[in-house]
């Protein structure tokens, strides 16, 4: 079992004990007198040593390299952000689209911070603060890299002025636009004054950005629709005053600016409507009936003019 033992181990001749320089020299030219090359085999720690050398020097993992690569490029995106941060704040309020509402209004408006940066602004959050403005009907909002908000407004325009009072005290006349919504004094737009008068409604505590409900609003949509189509039919309007009891629909007194008869129909308007209301109203006033006939119904297919004492078809 001793010889054995002494077999399977890897030992060199007795001879190489002490000289192994003096015997690799010998055993080489034996080996290459014998036609044959002799390799020393390498030892397992060797092997596996010289093995991680070679991955190292392929490409493997360093980490003290790979942690100061680290830390540099942190400092580098430090250093960055410290430069092209002062130069991202945001700087101007571009406006486009507005007339009434100026860049410095707007800008009160708008919910951004004297400190506000580029990457920060909220552009949901500051349309939603523009939009709160009684004047601004629809807003877009646009962050422009690297210090700009742009911002595109459009206006509300005035439809027809209602009648309320004011933080003064006084009566005055406001603005209303196509939606229902009481937005500005009606000193503010000229012109105003040609537009009809919305009545049959009380606004107490008078605050801007009031929107008047049904039946005002489907009025005041139909009636921006006319104006968009025949605006002299709208000029030919002075007064629309909406007329509603209990458990009865609503119903509307209009008011002519040329003529004396007003015309009762329903709180809807078209412009073949109109058109028609002043062929009648041209025949009444021609043919000298309108001293005598208290108003013209326009509510059916048929039209009824009711007289001071009686009513004819």
């Amino acid at each position: 079992m001793a010889e054995l033992a002494m077999a399977d181990r890897d030992y060199a001749p007795p001879r190489a004990r002490g000289f192994s320089r003096e015997y690799a020299v010998e055993r080489g030219r034996d080996a290459r007198a014998a036609g044959r090359v002799v390799e020393r085999p390498a030892s397992r720690a060797a092997s596996g040593n010289a093995g991680g050398a070679s991955r190292r020097a392929d490409g493997g993992p360093r980490p003290a390299a790979a942690i100061a690569s680290a830390l540099l490029a942190i400092a580098a995106l430090v250093g960055a952000a410290a430069i092209a941060l002062p130069r991202t704040e945001v700087r101007a309020l571009t406006v486009s689209g507005a007339v009434t509402i100026g860049e410095r209004e707007l800008y009160a408006w708008s919910g951004l911070s004297p400190s506000e940066h580029w990457f920060s602004v909220d552009r949901e959050a500051v349309a939603a603060c523009l939009s709160a403005h009684p004047r601004v009907a629809a807003v877009t909002v646009e962050a422009r890299f690297p210090d700009t908000v742009a911002v595109s407004v459009v206006e509300r325009r005035p439809i027809a002025v209602v009648y309320a009072r004011g933080e003064s005290g006084r009566t005055e006349a406001h603005c209303v636009d196509s939606e229902g919504v009481v937005f500005a004094p009606a000193s503010m737009y000229e012109g105003s004054s040609a537009l009809p008068v919305l009545s049959g409604v009380e606004i107490r505590g008078l605050s801007y950005g009031l929107r008047l409900g049904y039946p005002f609003s489907e009025l005041l949509s139909s009636l921006a629709e006319v104006a968009e189509a025949s605006p002299a039919l709208v000029s030919a309007i002075s007064e629309l005053r909406v007329v509603s009891k209990p458990g009865l629909p609503a119903e509307l007194l209009l008011y002519p600016t040329d003529y004396r008869v007003p015309v009762r129909m329903r709180p809807v308007l078209n412009a073949g409507l109109l058109k028609s209301m002043m062929l009648v109203l041209d025949v009444v006033e021609g043919e000298g009936l309108s001293p005598g006939i208290r108003e013209l119904d326009l509510r059916t297919d048929t039209f009824v003019y009711r007289t001071k004492e009686a009513v004819s078809g």
